[in-house]
């Protein structure tokens, strides 16, 4: 039997916002088909498009009623296993029944954390992104890279930005701060392929970032240095 995901239950009160998704995956970044309409509250995330439910997520948590909603999918789609509420094999509908009793109206620590870290800079804030990462918050990978980078911390920074394209790959900002880390290590070859992702992201509705600008200077510098 194929072992169900293990999700992490990330609770936003500030946005009325429940996710629980596959430990190592975030739910930012990621493109319209690797996710399935559940309701009109709560959609599914998938592996690939058409593919395995690694996770959810619902965005009135605290208005929705489970019990009274009568959608069949919230009990009798995919299960998943959830450590921090103790129960291996449980359906939508109960993750939320239960996640409602475990945390109420209190944030996730993790959620704390990056709060936290949104609100502070250098040294202190990137200390507050490795616990919002240690507490089990992938996004966390984001924060840690352009808070390294600014601190020019440039091949600590890479690391984090490059991986969290792999987590979060429909984000123009990830790849635009990869390109940047990469650039200034030297890797420029990756610098100006993460910059051109970054541009195609933007040109099929994504966020605006400085990724052509960057693009333009960089290959114009090559070609000087040729």
């Amino acid at each position: 039997m194929t072992p169900l995901p293990r999700v992490y239950i990330n609770h936003l009160p500030e946005l009325d916002w429940l996710i629980a998704v596959e430990f190592g995956r975030t739910d930012d970044g990621q493109s319209s088909d690797h996710w399935l309409g559940l309701c009109e509250e709560i959609g599914i995330l998938l592996d690939e498009p058409g593919g395995k439910a690694v996770g959810f997520k619902i965005n009135t948590f605290s208005k929705f009623d489970e019990i009274s909603q009568g959608i069949e999918g919230i009990w009798e789609g995919p299960r998943f296993h959830s450590p921090q509420l103790g129960m291996p094999d449980a359906s939508i509908g109960e993750i939320i029944t239960a996640a409602r009793a475990t945390f109420g109206e209190h944030q996730t620590v993790n959620r704390a954390f990056f709060s936290a870290a949104a609100l502070s800079e250098g040294e202190e804030a990137l200390g507050r992104w490795r616990c919002c990462l240690e507490a089990g918050d992938s996004m966390a990978h984001y924060g840690i890279g352009y808070t390294l980078y600014e601190l020019g911390r440039f091949h600590e920074a890479y690391r984090h930005l490059r991986y969290y394209t792999e987590i979060a790959p429909a984000s123009s900002w990830t790849w635009y701060w990869y390109g940047r880390a990469a650039e200034s290590i030297g890797e420029n070859d990756e610098a100006i392929a993460a910059f051109q992702h970054a541009c195609e992201i933007e040109a099929a509705g994504g966020e605006e970032t400085d990724a052509a600008e960057l693009l333009t200077l960089l290959e114009a510098k090559l070609e000087g240095a040729r």
